[in-house]
């Protein structure tokens, strides 16, 4: 196998790759636990520490997109909204004297 993450890698993990894309099995979990262990190679890595917290920077940015994919499609997102505005209209119901 060949190919743009052979370096990075190691050859299970490839295999793995290679299987998960195959079966279209991957959820937002697994690419979240990939992007940890990429970080957590990055703290372990003898670079400079610029160069890591750059690099960790990034990942944090694309830990919280995954993480804000994952909530909105597990609906909790849409839970918390929801949750929301009820309490804002029970409160304005309360503070107005009205039933909304």
């Amino acid at each position: 196998m060949s190919g743009f993450y052979d370096n990075i890698f190691s050859d299970e993990e490839l295999l793995d790759v290679g299987r998960l894309a195959t079966a279209g099995d991957v959820s937002v979990d697994q690419e979240i636990g990939m992007l940890r262990i990429a970080m957590r190679r990055v703290l372990e890595a003898p670079i400079d520490p610029a160069r890591a917290l750059q690099l960790l920077g990034r990942a944090c940015g694309q830990l919280a997109t995954l993480m804000r994919a994952k909530r909105a499609l597990s609906g909790e997102a849409a839970d918390s909204l929801a949750g929301a505005f009820a309490k804002a209209l029970d409160e304005l119901s309360t503070e107005l004297g009205i039933d909304l």
